[in-house]
């Protein structure tokens, strides 16, 4: 499948889809099987994915129907189920990000942010502020930085990789730099940070010190208008992917946040999406959980080598 339709030139196609770690060509060891038919279960699938992330070959989705965080590491043929960090468990983990030897969950009922080595081992456990629920979460390699989105704090915290507070960014309102339930958000390579306000309709750009710089979109049905906007990407040829979970779709925009196209449809097809939620990009690769299908969907950037 490729977006647009004839005879425009294709500028996305559908990939692959998966629900679990076979569908990337990551088998069971032999033990894990004998383990599975001694204990009754099996391969651990989605059932409600959310946030996911990808970076380096690894693939993790966080899943808070299922109570747990998916990490797929293909290259090593390893899948696991982070189910608990400690005596903790994942309460609804809707949010990962993978960011060096580390992979960061934001768990929206317990308020807090863990982290785990890519083993899976538990490695903290941040408490934020009373009131907070957390929910995308992003990374700046160049700079060690961790961004969450606390929804119902109507702001953007920024933190290093240790938990360090170092940086706070917006309050309620509807001017600029202000949010109403900042929902996802995502840096690209220079620093700039990108939010999906969700109920001002918008998305808003902040340079990496947190001054507003940039805003686009509106409440609306048209094409480049937004109506239920969530998880949102920027590619390294500059472009902006955000879902909206209303036509269960996701646009295009250029860098300054004028519409360029928009690909997906609401069915159960490969390719159609069922409440889209969260959206990663690695490279020209775009991943984009398609929750009520129970699946990630994974679509190319077709690139102009002429």
């Amino acid at each position: 499948m490729v977006w647009p339709e004839a005879p425009d030139a294709p500028r996305i196609e559908l990939v692959s889809t998966f629900s679990a770690g076979s569908d990337l060509g990551i088998e069971l060891s032999i033990w894990s099987r004998i383990a599975n038919v001694i204990s009754g279960g099996g391969e651990t699938r989605m059932v409600r994915p959310s946030g996911v992330s990808a970076a380096g070959g690894r693939i993790a989705v966080a899943d808070p129907g299922a109570g747990l965080v998916h990490l797929y590491d293909p290259a090593r043929r390893r899948a696991l189920a982070l189910r608990e960090c400690g005596d903790t468990a994942l309460a609804e983990p809707v949010s990962a990000i993978l960011l060096g030897e580390r992979l960061y969950v934001a768990d929206a009922s317990a308020a807090r942010i863990f982290v785990f080595d890519l083993d899976g081992a538990c490695i903290a456990g941040w408490p934020l502020e009373e009131g907070s629920r957390p929910a995308g979460l992003a990374a700046d390699p160049a700079r060690s930085r961790i961004y969450v989105a606390e929804a119902a704090l109507h702001r953007v915290v920024v933190y290093d990789p240790q938990g360090n507070r170092v940086l706070e960014i917006g309050r309620r309102g509807a001017a600029p730099g202000q949010f109403n339930y900042p929902t996802w958000l995502a840096v690209d390579d220079a620093g700039n940070i990108y939010v999906t306000d969700a109920l001002n309709f918008r998305v808003q750009i902040f340079d990496p010190e947190g001054r507003p710089t940039g805003v686009f979109g509106e409440q609306g049905d048209a094409s480049g208008a937004l109506s239920r906007p969530k998880g949102i990407g920027i590619d390294r040829h500059g472009h902006i992917y955000l879902v909206d979970a209303l036509f269960d779709a996701v646009q295009m925009f250029d860098r300054e946040g004028h519409y360029l196209m928009v690909f997906g449809g609401s069915g159960r097809e490969p390719g159609l999406f069922w409440l889209p939620s969260g959206l990663a990009v690695d490279g020209d690769r775009i991943y984009v959980s398609d929750s009520y299908n129970q699946r990630v969907q994974v679509f190319r950037f077709l690139a102009d080598e002429s």
